[in-house]
């Protein structure tokens, strides 16, 4: 046989299915021949054969059929040695069909060789199977085989590192969208620290197991523990950082000072300093060495996580922003109903608790929580003779008074803002009641929206347990009878169920928030 007789076939690289290892393991070698003297002269003479520092290891098949079964158990095959005719006269070929066009492998590297070339005309071959040439096996040649595999492991490694950060790629641009959706602080580290922890595990083909990290937010200068996991997973956010290892706290303190990524062999920080003095911070540890490639692709998704980063704290001011122009204005409301702005952070608190019992999320209870400081924001329109009436209301007087719900609906009905949205609910149906017997529209069970079931609870709740005009505070027991006797009349049974559950807890907010203001 002649190593001329052993031709390397190029094929097309768009797949992505296959391994995107760069290869830490030995050099998969697939040698598919029917003859056994094949198999052993090809592994004696490349028994000693290195590529990249590192060896060969050789599967055999015997047949088509084998070879396939091979490639089903073996995902990182770099190089197969393939014999034409086998059972059949063109089994070699039709396997070369299989591993392309139903394994979808477009990696591995096909060396196709045949003692019988009128078997398979070249250029049908050529056309139909993706094969750039091919010749009559008569030799096998130590130097031209020792040519060949390198030429084919270059070609194999350089295919799997360009699928790699393809797939690198792609992970930064999915953990874009993903990042920039996250709707809390808190939800924005944990995906982070997830994507990034993915992202380096595909560089290094290190264990998920195997990795440590941490996150922290640093202002300007002192550390604050977010999260910890792996080998750090004995951090709280309770812990005193300076608990850390040395080799951690000197490269927080390099990147805080360089305002940049740190790299080292096997860590590294993140440094996502936002256009504020705030900074947050990620070092993770406990991965195989990171190639110059690998470092570009992680240095791209921190650029783009900082700008998630950014939009937050933007967000978070704009949010803050809005939540107190509604306490203010709800503590502008109160001080015209001669109430305390104690009030309306009782019932922000208490409806906060509901919603979060009642399976809305963290993020839209705080919503609803900023929005019920507007619960009687329609009172505004109310003449004081009638708001601070102390006796009962004449009919024409109550409903004048009941008009207040419209008024506050009106004022916010419109807004596209979340808050105001959850707002003018709570001030449209926070008086309507269970069994149908409120007002303004008298909606009944399930037609009243659980926000303002919600805020129903909530309102009469603080009403009862505090002074107002026309009436003294109830003692708590008192209250809490009336919220158990009104259960399906006056009260959503789900949500006076959820109260009960957090009586304790909201009773404290009670405590906590006593009218200090007569």
């Amino acid at each position: 046989m002649n190593d001329n007789d052993l031709l390397f076939i190029e094929d097309d690289v768009t797949s992505i299915d296959d391994p995107l290892s760069l290869h830490l393991s030995p050099w998969k070698v697939l040698i598919v021949d029917d003859d056994e003297e094949v198999h052993a002269v090809t592994k004696l003479v490349l028994s000693n054969f290195e590529w990249d520092d590192t060896p060969l290891h050789f599967l055999s098949a015997y047949s088509a059929y084998e070879a396939e079964q091979l490639f089903l158990e073996h995902d990182d095959i770099a190089v197969a040695l393939i014999d034409v005719v086998m059972e059949t006269d063109d089994a070699g070929l039709r396997l070369i069909e299989t591993i392309r066009n139903e394994f979808n492998n477009k990696s591995t590297r096909i060396v196709l060789r045949t003692g019988q070339p009128g078997q398979a005309p070249e250029r049908k071959i050529i056309r139909e199977y993706e094969i750039s040439d091919y010749k009559n096996k008569t030799e096998l040649s130590g130097i031209k085989l020792d040519t060949l595999m390198c030429t084919t492991l270059r070609s194999y490694q350089n295919i799997v590192s360009l699928k790699k950060n393809k797939k690198g790629l792609e992970l930064v641009v999915e953990s874009s969208g993903a990042l920039f959706d996250a709707q809390t602080y808190e939800s924005l580290v944990d995906e982070t620290i997830n994507y990034l922890t993915r992202l380096v595990i595909q560089c290094t083909q290190t264990p998920a197991y195997g990795l440590s990290a941490l996150g922290f937010y640093c202002d300007p200068d002192v550390f604050h523990l977010l999260e910890a996991r792996g080998d750090f997973a004995y951090l709280t956010e309770r812990s005193d950082v300076e608990k850390l290892p040395d080799h951690v706290s000197i490269m927080l303190s390099q990147s805080i000072a360089a305002h940049e990524n740190i790299y080292q062999t096997n860590c590294f920080v993140l440094n996502m300093q936002s256009t504020s003095a705030k900074t947050v911070m990620f070092y993770f540890e406990g991965f195989s060495p990171l190639s110059d490639q690998d470092i570009a692709l992680i240095d791209l998704f921190a650029s783009n996580t900082k700008i998630s980063f950014d939009n937050e704290e933007l967000r978070h001011e704009l949010d803050e922003g809005q939540r107190e122009i509604v306490y203010l204005l709800g503590e502008a409301i109160e001080h015209k109903s001669k109430e305390t702005g104690n009030h309306i952070r009782r019932v922000a608190e208490i409806t906060r608790i509901l919603a979060l019992e009642l399976g809305y999320s963290v993020a839209e209870s705080e919503k609803i929580k900023s929005a019920s400081p507007l619960h009687d924001l329609g009172k505004i329109g109310i003449p004081d003779h009638i708001l601070h009436k102390p006796g009962s209301f004449t009919p024409e007087e109550w409903k004048v008074m009941q008009s207040h719900v419209e008024i506050g609906y009106e004022l916010v009905r419109y807004s596209n803002q979340d808050i105001l949205k959850y707002a003018a609910l709570i001030s449209y149906q926070h008086h309507e009641k269970w069994d149908g017997t409120g007002y303004p529209n008298g909606l009944k069970g399930e037609e009243i929206d659980l926000v303002g079931r919600i805020a129903s609870l909530a309102d009469v709740f603080d009403a009862l347990a505090h002074d107002r005009c026309y009436k003294k505070a109830w003692p708590m027991d008192k209250v809490l009878q009336f919220i158990d006797d009104q259960e399906g009349l006056h009260f959503d049974p789900m949500v006076v169920a959820a109260f009960r559950k957090h009586k304790n807890q909201i009773i404290e907010v009670n405590e906590r928030y006593k009218d200090v203001f007569k």
